[in-house]
C-alpha cells in the first residue's frame, strides 16, 4: 500500500513534469514564432527604408536638375527684360528725334535717373 501510494505520487510528479515539459516547448515554439516575425519585420523595415532612400536620393537629384533649369530660364529672361528695355528706350529716342530733330538727346540713356531736376548715372 505505501508502496502503491509513492507510485501514484511519482506517477503524479512526471505528470506534472510532462505538462510543464509540454508548456515549455509550446513557450520556446511561440518565442521562435516571434523572432522570426520581428526578424521579417525588420527585413521588411530596412527594404521600405531603402526604397525610401533610393526615391530621396532621386528626387534631390531632379529637384537639382529643376533648379538648374529654373536659374537657367531666369537668366534668360532677365537678359530678355534688359534687352526689351534697351530697345524700347532706343524706340523713345527715336520717336523724340523724329519729333525734335533740334534737340540733343546724347546725354540721355537707360541707366540714368532724374534727381532733384537734374540728370545722374544710377
Amino acid at each position: 500500500m505505501v508502496l502503491h501510494k509513492e507510485i501514484d505520487r511519482l506517477q503524479s510528479k512526471v505528470k506534472h513534469s510532462n505538462g510543464l515539459h509540454q508548456e515549455t516547448q509550446q513557450l520556446r515554439t511561440e518565442k521562435n514564432k516571434e523572432a522570426v516575425d520581428r526578424a521579417q519585420e525588420q527585413a521588411s523595415l530596412t527594404e521600405e527604408r531603402n526604397k525610401l532612400l533610393a526615391k530621396v536620393e532621386k528626387l534631390g537629384r531632379e529637384l537639382t536638375r529643376k533648379d538648374d533649369v529654373l536659374a537657367k530660364a531666369s537668366k534668360s529672361l532677365k537678359q530678355d527684360v534688359a534687352q526689351s528695355y534697351l530697345v524700347g528706350f532706343e524706340a523713345t529716342i527715336k520717336q523724340a528725334l523724329a519729333l525734335h530733330p533740334d534737340l540733343d538727346f546724347s546725354d540721355l540713356g537707360p541707366g540714368k535717373t532724374m534727381v532733384d531736376g537734374q540728370l545722374r548715372d544710377d
